[in-house]
């Protein structure tokens, strides 16, 4: 199942740089559980998911990931990765958008069902998003 998985995640991160929202969501269970550790949220299902995928797509101008590394065993997979963009607008009220460019390194691990993503656990320097946007908060 590696390299098969290692593909699908390539496949994944592609979607991601397209900002297709529809095929990101065809990656994952209909009963998904995504987090974003740095920011606390978590999102279950594809409903959830979808409306975390618009409001990344819409707060983050010219949305990039590039891939560093990408790994499987079992039905676990995992990447490193980095993200970049220009933050011009924000669905958290606890940050303004600054419009200012920013590029994070971060790392998400997977769970695969059904040679689906059923579990989605993202970890990202947060305090480097923050600063690069210039946005001094205690929001951490």
């Amino acid at each position: 199942m590696g390299v098969k998985m290692t593909r699908m995640l390539e496949d994944y991160f592609t979607a991601w740089n397209s900002q297709d929202v529809e095929r990101i969501l065809s990656f994952f269970t209909d009963d998904c559980l995504y987090e974003d550790v740095a920011l606390k949220r978590i999102v279950r299902g594809k409903a959830e998911l979808r409306a975390l995928l618009e409001s990344v797509f819409t707060d983050i101008a010219g949305f990039k990931m590039d891939i560093k590394s990408v790994f499987s065993a079992g039905s676990w997979g995992a990447s490193e990765w980095t993200m970049s963009g220009r933050f011009v607008h924000s669905s958290d009220p606890l940050l303004a958008a600054t419009g200012k460019s920013f590029l994070i390194r971060g790392a998400t691990v997977f769970e695969l069902s059904n040679g689906r993503i059923s579990r989605n656990t993202d970890y990202l320097d947060l305090t480097a998003f923050l600063k690069q946007v210039g946005i001094t908060t205690n929001y951490i």
